[in-house]
């Protein structure tokens, strides 16, 4: 019957319009009120910890192409691949005591 009042199919539709609208809102306004936030890094600044190690690498880095007969900047990067293998710290007593003892 099309005058009846209580028609399930319309009022389904109105329903699920009237959700629709009520998330679009929530999400604007959820988006609205949080703005972006800076996300701090959870380490140390490296620039206040002074590592032989980083120098060394910046130093072959310089260099470029003559880094790889250096024997200086081939022991700073045996050091380097050690750290990353084997998660140590950069404060190990053995990390500077490789790139020192090669020399430049």
């Amino acid at each position: 019957m099309p005058g009846r009042i209580l028609n399930l199919t319309a009022v389904a539709r109105t329903l699920g319009f009237a959700l629709v609208a009520v998330a679009l809102v929530a999400t604007a306004l959820h988006f609205r009120a949080f703005p972006a936030r800076i996300v701090e890094p959870p380490f140390a600044d490296i620039s206040l910890t002074p590592d032989p190690l980083a120098a060394e690498l910046k130093h072959c880095q310089l260099i470029a192409g003559e880094a790889k007969d250096d024997p200086a900047c081939e022991a700073a990067w045996a050091e380097n691949r050690r750290r990353f293998f084997t998660y140590a710290p950069p404060s190990t007593p053995t990390s500077g005591a490789a790139v020192k003892g090669a020399g430049r």
